[in-house]
């Protein structure tokens, strides 16, 4: 219903359009263009796919290793993924397979993109070993999140995400067992580097206590019955990219640095795939 009321508040007439395909971990994007002068935007089909390759599979400065109970700072992970769209509007399936850990994880989004704006609402069905071949549609491993990104002066970009359905998102205040809406908040700059290289900074955040995504660290291990409480740093971290194309293909590679202060753990990354 916000998809589709933003839909009629903007209306279908636009000079130009971009949308990204986008996952929650990664920046890396295939991004298809359709430019239209003094006419009516074209309401047509689209689609894209892509698939990565990275040294290990990081969530809002965690290694989803740890799910898995393994502390190898190296993970390589396979990534594929498809889009759908119709103008504005994409659903999108993406999927993570991890090689060194048991950690598997599958997403459905469903994602609406005008000019800087970009709303997402995405499932993410995920588990370690025989829970992730638990019935799909039990309800036991799946989370629902909402996000808002928005990108100024086409440098900066702030992104806000909030669960709003989990089975483990609950904290007990004043003797009552409520929703804890766990959130994420980031902050990221990108600057170009000539035309083959972009540097992008990250900083990024839990504002309030979120017992879905945001432990405590005991030891080497996560103490879930624990969560950090109160706003907590959990992602710094730069990266650098770049981007080859071979036709109607392109190879984007990245090589980046992240640090948890929450966890005080760090990670060095890198990433390469393709799309079309």
């Amino acid at each position: 219903l916000l998809l589709a009321a933003m839909m009629l508040a903007i209306g279908v007439e636009a000079s130009s359009f971009n949308i990204e395909t986008t996952t929650p971990m990664s920046d890396d994007a295939t991004t298809i263009s359709v430019e239209a002068e003094d006419e009516p935007y074209e309401w047509d089909f689209w689609w894209s796919a892509g698939f990565d390759l990275t040294s290990n599979y990081m969530w809002r400065g965690f290694d989803q290793l740890y799910r898995g109970g393994n502390r190898n700072m190296f993970d390589p992970s396979f990534q594929p993924g498809v889009t759908l769209g119709f103008g504005k509007f994409y659903i999108q399936l993406w999927g993570n397979a991890s090689l060194l850990s048991d950690y598997k994880e599958f997403d459905m989004f469903l994602g609406f993109e005008h000019e800087n704006l970009l709303i997402t609402i995405y499932d993410v069905f995920c588990g370690v070993g025989a829970d992730f071949n638990k019935p799909f549609f039990s309800g036991e491993n799946h989370s629902l999140t909402a996000t808002i990104d928005y990108t100024l002066f086409d440098r900066l970009r702030l992104h806000w995400a909030t669960t709003f359905l989990h089975p483990d998102d609950f904290v007990v205040k004043n003797g009552k067992e409520r929703r804890a809406f766990s959130s994420y908040f980031e902050v990221a700059y990108t600057q170009p580097v000539g035309d083959y290289l972009d540097i992008e900074f990250v900083a990024g955040a839990s504002p309030w206590t979120g017992p879905f995504w945001c432990p405590t660290r005991v030891g080497d291990e996560y103490d879930w019955d624990n969560p950090a409480q109160g706003f907590n740093v959990t992602n710094l971290g730069v990266k650098f990219s770049s981007e080859f194309s071979l036709g109607n293909l392109t190879f984007p590679v990245s090589l980046g640095y992240t640090y948890n202060p929450l966890s005080n753990y760090h990670y060095a990354l890198l990433s390469a795939g393709f799309a079309f």
